[in-house]
């Protein structure tokens, strides 16, 4: 059985960051975004280059819980924790 890993983990900024590139890709699991500033912060958020956008009121936390093949995740949201696990190919 393959094991679940933190693929990535960090504070994102308002430059786009590259928090997991591999050309096996991974499975993700669950992305955890937690808005940390006391103001709406817009989170992008890139997987394999295709857009998606979260507007994340002050001190909310929103929780993907799809299963997500991708190679390539990007992201960016000043003040947003970002916790991302899934399994590595």
């Amino acid at each position: 059985m393959e094991e679940y890993k933190r693929i990535s983990a960090v504070t994102l900024n308002d430059t786009e960051t590259t928090l997991y590139i591999d050309s096996k890709g991974a499975i993700l699991k669950t992305i955890l975004m937690c808005n940390t500033t006391s103001s709406e912060v817009d989170v992008t958020l890139s997987l394999d280059s295709v857009i998606f956008i979260f507007k994340i009121a002050s001190k909310e936390t929103v929780i993907v819980d799809k299963t997500i093949l991708t190679n390539v995740v990007k992201a960016k949201g000043s003040g947003v924790n970002i916790h991302i696990s899934g399994i590595q190919l």
